[in-house]
């Protein structure tokens, strides 16, 4: 008898590679985020998150591309406005960055993670601009 093989729902897969992205195992984690953007190209989430992959590994410009792919598709992805921020701040581009926490914060208003990325490179930049 063959061996059935067992097809996930997007949302399914998209749950897995969360938990191998969550662990830290990316390259599963982005192996699934690929099998999913075969299967649907324009998967927001999955471009979304193969972009915060990108950014972890150093990647920041494959991660703003993929991060704007996402954004392009679903523009009130708030946690997406806040990552792309951060591989913007890793290009050196301080206001485009601000710019993208102040997105994600009028998405969601109690979003910490996208206070404490403007806060941050706020003071930063303020920094910078002393004389």
């Amino acid at each position: 008898m063959p061996e059935q093989q067992q097809t996930l729902t997007i949302q399914q897969a998209l749950d897995l590679a969360v938990q191998h992205h969550t662990a830290g195992r990316l390259p599963e984690a982005e192996n699934i985020y690929q099998q999913i953007l075969q299967t649907d190209p324009d998967q927001p989430v999955a471009l979304h998150l193969l972009g915060v992959i990108a950014h972890q590994v150093g990647k920041n410009d494959t991660a703003v591309d993929l991060i704007a792919r996402a954004l392009a598709l679903k523009p009130d992805l708030a946690e997406a406005h806040s990552n792309l921020g951060l591989a913007l701040q890793d290009l050196g581009k301080s206001e485009d960055a601000i710019a993208s926490y102040r997105k994600a914060l009028a998405l969601k208003p109690d979003y910490a993670e996208a206070h404490s990325n403007l806060a941050l490179r706020s003071r930063t930049l303020a920094s910078w601009r002393m004389p």
